[in-house]
């Protein structure tokens, strides 16, 4: 029985162990639609509100993001770089799925701009087996390197299968995995001025390809879902994946990603959950959230003593900065707590700047900014004060040679003394003689 209740508990052990720090509660009430939802503040990196952003879900087409890294750091002339339609890389292509129509143009050959157009924008699945065949010689080839990319992200979760994200069980990621991937496609050439169209006429086409998110486009579905500060990026969906998007957004200065994966979706209503619950998401946090200063830089920190100074002197110690994160708006001030790891005095001279230690704020618990903290002000050193404390430190840290010196002084001067009256009383007795 004891062996059984060590094992239950050991096991308890490893599941809190395994478990997710808590993070601050930013009072996000949004019940979506979305099976996993990750919502990030772009300027700060702070998640604010997350639901199963960690369970491995089916990305859709959404991994055509991944797909354009892959091409983007495989091919540095998008314009100069033509690549040739084959019947070879189209065979698997299914036709009932999303396409930009290459299918009319085997045998000519387009930009790498024009296929990522044809990738992002109508979500062209051809676009992305003509790209991933000739970037990596081969789908299988290109797949590799799409996983490769995953790993050095840090993307535990992610594996790909393919580079268009038709379903697939062994094809999955998680939705914090998606928000690593794509913050780091937005640092790629062009990637947020091809995900941010709307409508793009390729080369060789009559008709321009339109975009799948109608976050972007108020025409589409006569601007039920358009979000006026929507900025790109992906759209996704497959019977097994549902509705999925990612997508960012900016307003007054502040910048959101966020990722839906998993919104059912109603051929009835026609409804894209996604998209409402990405809309909302953006509304609560623009409307409710913003950068508060936690800490200013002009309150002190503590008042210490200065050594190698006359009398009792002391000096403030300050923040470096002054500490801004992202809170709710008219946040609790009593949850902010402070902790500061410094000296406990200074020692003259003393330059204003200088680094003494180090304060931490935390809100609800948890740490939200971190600064420097420094001396407030220039203080000289009093040399003479100085002077006396390094005698006073010399004999205190040279006591015993001291000791001894002193010890074998008296000890000379005993034994001169001794001789000096032996000879004397020797020359008494001389005279007396």
């Amino acid at each position: 029985m004891k062996r059984v209740f060590s094992l239950l508990v050991a096991a308890v052990m490893v599941c809190l162990a395994a478990m997710p720090a808590a993070a601050v509660d930013y009072g996000c009430s949004i019940d979506t639609v979305s099976d996993a939802v990750y919502l990030e503040n772009l300027d700060s990196g702070i998640t604010v509100f997350e639901k199963n952003a960690d369970a491995k879900m089916s990305p859709a087409s959404t991994t055509k993001v991944m797909t354009y890294i892959v091409v983007a750091e495989n091919v540095p002339d998008f314009d100069g770089t033509m690549v040739e339609v084959t019947a070879e890389a189209l065979s698997t292509l299914d036709p009932e799925s999303s396409i930009m129509g290459l299918e009319a143009h085997i045998g000519e050959s387009f930009s790498v701009r024009d296929l990522l157009y044809g990738l992002m924008v109508p979500s062209g699945n051809d676009a992305a087996l003509v790209l991933a065949d000739f970037v990596g010689h081969g789908i299988d080839g290109f797949v590799n390197l799409m996983n490769r990319k995953a790993a050095q992200l840090g993307c535990e979760g992610t594996h790909f299968v393919s580079p268009h994200g038709l379903y697939d069980a062994n094809h999955y990621s998680t939705a914090r995995d998606m928000a690593t991937i794509t913050k780091y496609a937005m640092e790629k050439d062009g990637f947020m001025e091809i995900v941010n169209t709307t409508r793009y006429t390729p080369a060789l086409f009559e008709q321009p390809i339109e975009t799948t998110n109608y976050l972007i486009d108020s025409s589409q579905k006569g601007g039920y879902y358009y979000y006026p500060y929507a900025k790109g990026i992906k759209t996704g969906f497959t019977d097994e994946a549902g509705r999925c998007l990612i997508s960012s957004a900016e307003r007054d200065g502040y910048r959101y990603l966020c990722v839906a994966l998993g919104a059912e979706y109603s051929y009835v209503d026609e409804i894209n959950y996604a998209m409402l619950d990405t809309a909302e998401l953006y509304d609560w946090a623009l409307d409710n959230l913003s950068n508060q200063v936690v800490y200013s830089s002009t309150e002190p920190v503590r008042n210490i003593g200065v050594a190698y100074k006359w009398g009792d002197y002391r000096t403030d110690l300050v923040p470096a900065s002054e500490i801004v994160t992202l809170l709710p708006n008219g946040y609790d001030t009593a949850l902010v707590s402070v902790t500061e790891d410094c000296a406990g005095a200074v020692e003259a001279p003393v330059t204003a700047g200088e680094k003494v230690g180090t304060l931490t704020v935390y809100y609800d618990g948890e740490k939200i900014g971190s600064t420097d903290i420094v001396t407030s002000e220039d203080i000289d050193r009093d040399e003479t004060n100085y002077l006396a404390h390094v005698i006073v430190d010399f004999c205190r840290d040279h006591f015993i040679v001291l000791l001894i010196v002193v010890l074998l002084l008296i000890g000379i001067i005993i034994m001169a003394s001794v001789s000096r009256r032996r000879r004397r009383i020797e020359r008494e007795k001389r005279r007396y003689r």
